[in-house]
């Protein structure tokens, strides 16, 4: 997410919005342990618990795409729209249309919602201290390193609770099985390009040996701006 140079009101709202979204991202991540520290295995209440947190904060990446689509930030459109519309389709198609333990109380919720929430409140406080000017080194390096076990770990998680979803899809409508299917075999493609979108990334900000310093394209340009720019 790269910034828009020179606005202070634009940079202004996007520290705030980052902010918020690792706010809520770090409430469902912390809401999840402490569900499974009290609970255990029983996964019963985990949805009363954290869903519709998960679904809001989830939804409010909508705007991800919007600040591409206006050019309060130099992002790619594709990419934020292809990452968001598949999580939507997860929280609303999947997550909130079907009241089922095989789908709401499931091993692959955990696992979706743990690679989120780790994925974003990094990306989110990387963000916004980046805007910020602040620098910090390990953010950095879990920024462009994590994603190597947990974009996998996502996508398997989706894809079961897609899965799952399956025969009662049919029961609302025969082409919303149809839907299901088309878009679980889509993912192998979105998943190689997102994968290797972040490769390069990880490549151009940390350099081949994956060390920040000296190599981070973050540095590039001795002033505040520049830094800002390479989000």
């Amino acid at each position: 997410m790269a910034a828009t140079k020179g606005n202070g009101v634009v940079e202004s709202y996007l520290v705030a919005y980052n902010a918020a979204s690792f706010v809520g991202w770090g409430y469902v991540l912390v809401q999840t342990v402490l569900y499974l520290l009290d609970h255990g295995t029983d996964l019963s209440g985990l949805f009363d618990r954290i869903g519709y947190p998960l679904i809001c904060v989830q939804t409010g990446a909508v705007l991800e795409v919007v600040h591409s689509l206006v050019g309060l930030v130099r992002s790619g459109v594709l990419t934020a729209l292809m990452q968001v519309y598949s999580r939507l389709l997860l929280v609303w198609g999947t997550l909130y249309m079907f009241d089922y333990p095989e789908i709401r109380a499931s091993p692959a919720l955990v696992l979706m919602v743990f690679a989120w929430s780790i994925t974003e409140c990094v990306r989110y406080s990387h963000y916004t201290l980046s805007l910020l000017d602040i620098e910090v080194p390990a953010l950095l390096y879990l920024r462009y390193t994590l994603f190597y076990v947990l974009y996998p770990a996502g996508v398997t998680g989706e894809l079961l609770e897609m899965w799952a979803a399956l025969p009662h899809a049919s029961t609302i409508h025969p082409l919303l099985k149809t839907f299901f299917i088309v878009n679980m075999v889509n993912y192998p493609p979105v998943l190689y390009k997102l994968y290797t979108h972040m490769i390069r990334q990880r490549r151009k900000i940390l350099g081949g040996a994956g060390k920040p310093a000296n190599a981070s394209a973050e540095k590039v340009g001795a002033s505040p701006a520049a830094k800002k720019k390479k989000l």
